[in-house]
């Protein structure tokens, strides 16, 4: 775990408040785990060949693609977008 000190040592060397500095730190690892889910939900669309979550539903109703496993790659793309706009409320309530 990192000390105090150790934040306060580095924020001065940035010229940051320790707040700015833990904040910045804080912020870009939110948006480096949203970054990680958009990739993993664009790969999931992509081995359907679909653009969008609306034309994976589409596929899947109109049997273009296989039920198994497209529905459990549905719901996981829903959670990833849910985990998602977690991220970005959190980021906006820091």
């Amino acid at each position: 775990m990192i000390d105090t000190d150790t934040i306060d040592r580095l924020s001065r060397k940035y010229s940051m408040s320790q707040e700015e500095f833990v904040k910045l730190g804080s912020t870009l690892a939110m948006k480096e785990k949203k970054r990680s889910l958009q990739i993993e939900k664009l790969e999931i669309l992509a081995r359907y060949a679909a653009a969008t979550v609306k034309e994976l539903e589409e596929k899947i109703k109109s049997g273009t693609v296989p039920e198994h496993p497209a529905w459990e790659d549905l719901i996981e793309i829903k959670n990833i977008e849910s985990e998602i706009s977690e991220i970005e409320s959190d980021i906006r309530n820091l």
